[in-house]
């Protein structure tokens, strides 16, 4: 289970685009980082049961790519579950880019479009998933399979990009932390 919302300390940011990136600039849903969203000593598996309550599938434990890459057909809602690590946004050569720390127990609502990726793995021991940085990843329940975007022409990133971003911007999800509508604290 989640911590109490007063335990829960949420930093959002706006990232604007760069290039072939969208970022938060065709929807303005913020990027959220909730500090100490879950204890440090809570089960992975309360943490996927916090997530499903919440209307999000638990998909993975992993780390994150070192790549930057985003996603143009979902948010994601990550959970770290052991360790801590240091996470770009917004894309590599982004003069606007965001470097940020995570640490087990904190979570992370990255809105479609949004670059990001692994700088450094700090690593440490955490609550069952290992040794190193991973983390729960999840998808809104409902929600359409997840793609890898680069920002580069062709693939994935091929046309169409913008419009998959602004289509899946206009869903509602629910807070995969708090619960209730998304940002409404």
């Amino acid at each position: 289970m989640a911590n109490q919302r007063s335990q829960i300390s949420i930093e959002k940011h706006q990232i604007p685009r760069h290039k072939l990136i969208p970022n938060t600039s065709l929807h303005g849903i913020p990027f959220m980082h909730y500090k100490s969203a879950f204890p440090k000593d809570t089960d992975a598996g309360l943490v996927e049961e916090t997530l499903r309550t919440n209307s999000w599938n638990p998909s993975w434990r992993y780390t994150m790519y070192t790549k930057s890459h985003f996603h143009s057909t979902t948010h994601e809602a990550l959970v770290v579950i052991s360790g801590s690590a240091e996470i770009l946004l917004g894309g590599d050569d982004n003069p606007d880019n965001i470097k940020i720390v995570v640490d087990t127990g904190d979570a992370m609502f990255i809105p479609v479009g949004v670059a990001h990726r692994l700088v450094k793995d700090i690593g440490g021991r955490g609550w069952g998933a290992g040794e190193g940085f991973t983390m729960v990843g999840a998808y809104p329940v409902g929600g359409e399979g997840w793609d890898m975007c680069y920002g580069k022409e062709g693939g994935e990133d091929g046309d169409g990009v913008d419009e998959r971003v602004e289509r899946i911007a206009g869903v509602k999800v629910e807070d995969p932390v708090l619960g209730g509508g998304l940002g409404e604290e």
